[in-house]
């Protein structure tokens, strides 16, 4: 058996949550859970049995025909589940996103995308919302990448990139704030200084929407949130790192002065 290696996978504070929960259901803990979980789902993906040439054949043939596959049909042939419209349909309701279901059916995320946009005429790209670019611009100001941030929120780097035009560059933002120059302080460039300013100015506004302190992660969740208390969790959790926030005992809080 060779030697364990280790890797680093990110989550989300709503992601982690929800693993969290899962493990608790089967009484494991959530390192045992996670490593078990992936290889259950690992040993489930077999190799195609046929090439993309023979699958490009076979959906041709059967679409200019009209054949509507079943999902039994699928299964028992060992082609793509997500030939079936249903199928797709009931696992986006559920929630889920298309690399998860490209993992699900052993297939390629770009020919699972390129299948249910052109066949199915589904979107494959998520549209942020507010409470998203948000989010962006708080979690980047909190010292997040935008690899980080993009990898929760499901879009590519470039797409988060859009919403932080005239921030420092992550290595910009890496260079030591302050450095000692014979006794002297060297100020922080107008970048580095755009960055603090954004960040304060952005945890001020959520401070007056939310109104009444001291208050409980349920008002702030209600209040800026739109209820969502795991978003209203994480942001109270980075803001009492960043020392903006301090907890008065569990789930309430109160503004550093």
């Amino acid at each position: 058996m060779g030697r364990e290696q280790s890797m680093e996978v990110r989550f989300s504070q709503a992601e982690l949550e929800q693993l969290k929960r899962a493990a608790s259901a089967v009484s494991l803990d959530l390192t045992a859970f996670l490593r078990h979980a992936v290889l259950a789902v690992a040993s489930e993906i077999r190799d195609q049995p046929y090439t993309n040439q023979e699958l490009g054949s076979i959906h041709r043939e059967a679409s200019s025909r009209g054949h509507i596959w079943e999902l039994s049909e699928l299964q028992e042939r060992g082609l793509p589940l997500y030939w079936n419209e249903g199928w797709v349909r009931a696992r986006l309701a559920e929630g889920k996103s298309i690399k998860q279901l490209a993992i699900l059916c052993g297939a390629p995320v770009t020919t699972v995308g390129n299948h249910l946009q052109n066949v199915y005429g589904l979107r494959t790209f998520r549209t942020l919302t507010e409470k998203d670019i948000i989010t962006i611009r708080e979690r980047y100001a909190a010292g997040d990448s935008r690899r980080q941030i993009a990898q929760d929120l499901g879009v590519s780097s470039v797409t988060v990139g859009k919403y932080l035009k005239g921030l420092p560059t992550e290595f910009e933002r890496a260079l030591p704030r302050t450095e000692q120059t014979r006794g002297s302080e060297v100020p922080r460039t107008p970048k580095e200084k755009g960055l603090q300013d954004w960040s304060r100015r952005l945890f001020l506004e959520r401070v007056e929407q939310i109104g009444t302190w001291p208050t409980s992660t349920e008002v702030i969740a209600a209040r800026a949130f739109a209820g969502d208390r795991s978003t209203a969790k994480d942001w109270t959790s980075r803001m009492v790192k960043q020392g903006r926030l301090v907890r008065l005992a569990r789930g309430w809080f109160d503004i550093i002065r």
